[in-house]
């Protein structure tokens, strides 16, 4: 794994950060990072996504990686990320690595930035990649510009909310996991149900209508002014949790946009004395690390990242050795629902 390179010129890597540094920035051995790096199914989940992080911010560049990069014949995949998404990145490093460390092709990141997202993923183009990964919502935004067609490379989306025109995809089914667990917790006993819809995403879309026809389902009628608006940030969901978790709250469940933003309605919650999940319920989105390690603990979607991740970077290679295979077809993972301790039953009117 490296990041990408300035000019299109396949070059031998320049000195830089060691399996040492790595080391130490991760608080691990030099043998736990060579582990990771060689996709060691012994490195605990923790652990490797510590070295991963160390990994992506010194920029280091395995000795093998330096090797291939001189090799004009390697495959060279391009992954682009916020810095800010870590656990999106960890997820999704994980699965890509794992498949390009399978199948004998380069792996490559680079950070992107929201203000010029679409000229930086031109110029990482650019670089002489093979073929790109886009993570969620970047890639539904690239795919809805037209840009794609000025790129010469195929393109693999990872988790949009639907299946996109110009580039190939793998996700879950977005609406059917929102309609599973918008029926879940009616069959708690919940009528007054929240849905924090992810704005300007064909996630939120999907999620939305999923809500809707589980509401729908079981005959219950949807108020529009239960449907908040958000972004799927910690920030984000404490701003919205502040300004709805009033005295005389007219919900009893809350199905936040993800489990970053679930984790904040649960610290406003219990701030303001209401108890979770005896007074509101809250559930998330993802299965993110967060939603083990707050209390109570969430319930959420699995939606397996780095199971996507692996899938895309299989397909994208595949499509790189054979170039008539079909770069618009959607291939879909399955979606978990986890019910922990964030949910309970709502005692009858």
């Amino acid at each position: 794994m490296t990041t990408a390179p300035t000019g299109r010129t396949r070059k031998r890597a320049t000195k830089g950060a060691t399996m040492a540094a790595v080391a130490r920035l991760a608080g691990v051995s030099p043998m736990t990072v060579s582990n990771v790096i060689n996709n060691k199914v012994s490195v605990q989940p923790a652990t490797r996504e510590a070295v991963l992080k160390a990994i992506a911010a010194l920029d280091y560049r395995p000795n093998a990686a330096a090797r291939a990069l001189a090799s004009a014949s390697t495959l060279r995949i391009g992954l682009v990320h916020r810095d800010e998404e870590s656990a999106l990145l960890s997820a999704m490093l994980v699965g890509a690595l794992k498949a390009t460390s399978r199948l004998g092709v380069q792996l490559i990141i680079q950070t992107y930035d929201p203000a010029t997202a679409f000229d930086d993923i031109l110029r990482f183009a650019a670089t002489d990649l093979d073929g790109l990964l886009l993570p969620p919502p970047l890639c539904e935004r690239f795919s809805g510009s037209g840009l794609s067609a000025r790129l010469a490379i195929p393109i693999v989306a990872l988790a949009p909310g639907k299946a996109l025109p110009d580039m190939a995809c793998v996700r879950i089914d977005d609406e059917a996991a929102s309609f599973a667990l918008t029926s879940r917790l009616i069959a708690h006993g919940h009528r007054a149900i929240a849905f924090v819809l992810l704005p300007d995403t064909h996630v939120g879309i999907a999620r939305l209508e999923g809500y809707r026809r589980a509401l729908r389902t079981h005959g219950l009628t949807e108020d529009p002014a239960l449907v908040w608006h958000a972004r799927p940030l910690f920030s984000e969901g404490l701003v919205l949790a502040e300004a709805k978790l009033v005295p005389g709250v007219p919900v009893s469940a809350i199905m936040a946009g993800n489990d970053d933003m679930a984790a904040a309605f649960v610290n406003v919650a219990l701030r303001r004395g209401m108890r979770v999940p005896e007074d509101i319920s809250i559930t998330g989105f993802d299965d993110s690390p967060i939603a083990i390690k707050i209390w109570p603990t969430l319930t959420t979607v699995r939606q397996p990242l780095a199971e996507i991740a692996e899938q895309a970077t299989d397909m994208l290679i595949a499509m790189l050795r054979n170039p008539g295979a079909d770069r618009t077809v959607p291939r879909f993972v399955d979606f978990t629902l986890i019910e922990r301790s964030s949910v309970c039953d709502r005692p009858a009117a």
